[in-house]
């Protein structure tokens, strides 16, 4: 497939997602990789292979969008591992005085 950024229709998930401190609807295309939902978040070039970036979502807070076949609303707030700050460990060590 030469166009691998063209749209492709499929199962969507309507999400709150929080990224730092703002939370925000968002629309992520939905897969299901061993029966387990996914919302993906976007995709990432990795020395010219394509690869998703994944969120795994809870199944029961994972409901059907009556007549609109292929969306779903998710009951919960997803979080954007890629936006959070890095906290020091705990058990780092002090800077000297």
């Amino acid at each position: 497939m030469r166009n691998r950024g063209q749209v492709r229709i499929g199962p969507k998930v309507i999400h709150r997602h929080r990224m730092g401190q703002h939370t925000m609807k968002r629309v992520s295309e939905l897969v299901f990789l061993r029966n387990q939902p996914k919302a993906v978040l976007g995709w990432v070039d990795m020395g010219g292979d394509r690869t998703p970036v994944y969120l795994d979502l809870d199944p029961a807070r994972l409901r059907a969008v009556k007549g609109n076949k292929g969306t779903f609303y998710y009951d919960g707030v997803t979080v954007d591992p890629r936006f959070e700050d890095v906290k020091a460990p705990s058990h780092a060590v002090r800077a000297r005085r």
